[in-house]
């Protein structure tokens, strides 16, 4: 379970040179983006996952069909048929894949899946069953859990498929294009085991494209419908990295988590400010606003430096964790060169510190 961070492991910096400009990256400690209320100990139900698949879409046939037409046809229906919509991707992946996550994100304490196997299998209940919230708080008082994740979803395959024109060396060419669109979306809920009551409950939803309109990753073209079905890409691991999509931004949402942001530093113009950045660049920051402290009380330094050096040293503080006196920096900053972004900066401070209020509230 995460614990409250000290100032300076709040952030944790890696500096990138971006272009003609010089930035840190900073790995920061989101809150959870839902209220989960206290739980923090919790057992994950299989999901129910069913797929849909339209294969057929990706054969463009003439109003009377020709033997190539009607052999495809058959081939894209048989396909359909041979797959199980519970099966082919079972809910079974995606919950284990979400267990995953949230052992590895570390803030819930989760249930071993053969435990809560052993209480359904006594109950006469499936992993994968219907049941209902007072079931769940009943099987997650059994197990010893705080709260319930019961979860289900859906996707679909379509493909697109049309005859393309298109021009070499001017002269005018044909091919014929399939398109694999696929949409995802998952429902989860957690259940509060001690009041049955449903704590959260959101569906997250990814697709590749629209109206067959999908990147080129995601079609291929042939000279021909048949070669063109030969080199479609497989739909599954398209899911796959849905799923995977999906299932990160479930732990943002549920659960404290790190995100890397940019911070501009800025370089100036003098050489002093030069080399205090190639300080910067090493991670030897105390070096680095030492230089930038020699800028600001110099009164032979351009103004200009002076504002940008006095950025920085917010930005030191901000890295350290330091946000009151990152607060007056920015500030300070902003009012010495009317620069917006260092009055964006100053903002950002105050954004922290909610943050902050809500990551000590589910800490607790």
């Amino acid at each position: 379970m995460y614990r409250l961070l000290s100032k300076t492991t709040i952030f944790m910096a890696v500096i990138l040179i971006v272009g003609c400009g010089t930035s840190t990256q900073v790995k920061v400690l989101k809150p959870a983006e839902l209220d989960v209320g206290m739980v923090k100990k919790v057992a994950v139900l299989d999901f129910e996952f069913r797929g849909n698949w339209d294969f057929a879409g990706g054969i463009e046939l003439p109003k009377t069909l020709k033997a190539l037409g009607q052999t495809l046809l058959k081939q894209a229906l048989s396909a359909e048929k041979s797959l199980d919509p519970l099966t082919a991707y079972p809910g079974k992946e995606i919950s284990d894949m979400l267990v995953a996550r949230l052992v590895n994100n570390k803030y819930y304490t989760v249930v071993e899946r053969d435990q809560i196997s052993k209480v359904l299998e006594e109950q006469a209940l499936s992993l994968s069953g219907v049941i209902d919230e007072t079931q769940a708080a009943e099987i997650g008082k059994l197990v010893g859990a705080e709260g319930l994740v019961m979860g289900s979803g859906s996707y679909s395959v379509k493909d697109f498929g049309k005859w393309e024109t298109y021009t070499v060396k001017k002269k005018e060419m044909k091919r014929y294009r399939i398109s694999r669109q696929v949409d995802v979306k998952i429902t989860f809920k957690i259940v509060n085991v001690t009041t049955g009551s449903i704590v959260v409950s959101k569906t997250n939803a990814m697709a590749n494209g629209q109206n067959g309109r999908v990147s080129a990753k995601y079609s291929t073209t042939a000279n021909t419908e048949a070669e063109a079905l030969k080199s479609i890409p497989d739909w599954r691991p398209i899911v796959d990295d849905m799923v995977n999509g999906i299932l990160n931004q479930t732990i943002r949402q549920v659960a404290p988590h790190y995100v890397t942001e940019s911070r501009a530093i800025e370089e100036g113009d003098s050489k002093t400010m030069a080399a205090a950045v190639e300080y910067a660049k090493r991670s030897l920051w105390e070096d680095a606003r030492s230089l930038w402290e020699e800028v600001i009380e110099d009164p032979q330094a351009d103004p200009e430096d002076q504002a940008a050096a006095t950025y920085n040293i917010g930005l030191y503080y901000e890295i350290h964790g330091q946000l009151d006196e990152a607060e007056t920096f920015f500030d300070k900053s902003f009012r010495m060169s009317g620069n917006s972004d260092y009055l964006d900066a100053k903002a950002r401070i105050d954004q922290r510190r909610k943050e902050l209020i809500r990551l000590k509230a589910q800490q607790k």
